[in-house]
């Protein structure tokens, strides 16, 4: 079953915004970064962040928050694609980089962002979730 704008949305409780498509097929990439808002989906062969080492547990059926709206409200997360049982995630902090997530073959994640940049999807592979910079009275994380 291949994910729509509208049935990512309907995951979380939020409306779709007036600039996509209910019933637009959300592309599933996997060896490009994608970015949704102040976060970035790197694939880890093109990110120098490793990945040895860290915890895997399995994204919970309703998602997982990464990062929760600090000055919108608006809230990314972190969900299965259909029929992925085995995505599994990891929370990090280093540096910009705030998780990590492992799709096994013939399955996908999300990134769902509410009310505002619909869904991101990815396909096999190893990622870092980085939060962007920014320069203002010093170089800090976009904050949502």
């Amino acid at each position: 079953m291949a994910t729509t704008y509208g049935s990512a949305l309907a995951k979380i409780g939020a409306s779709l915004p007036g600039h996509l498509v209910a019933d637009m097929e959300v592309p599933v990439i996997s060896d490009l970064p994608q970015t949704q808002g102040d976060l970035a989906i790197v694939p880890a062969e093109l990110d120098d962040f490793d990945t040895s080492g860290i915890h895997w547990i399995p994204v919970p059926q309703n998602g997982i928050q990464v990062v929760i709206g600090e000055s919108t409200g608006n809230t990314h997360w972190l969900h299965r694609g259909f029929d992925s049982p085995n995505v599994q995630w990891a929370r990090v902090n280093d540096g910009l980089v705030l998780a990590a997530v492992r799709v096994p073959e013939g399955e996908s994640g999300e990134l769902i962002h509410t009310d505002e940049h619909g869904c991101n999807a990815f396909g096999a592979g190893t990622y870092a979730i980085r939060g962007k910079q920014e320069l203002a009275d010093q170089i800090r994380r976009v904050a949502d």
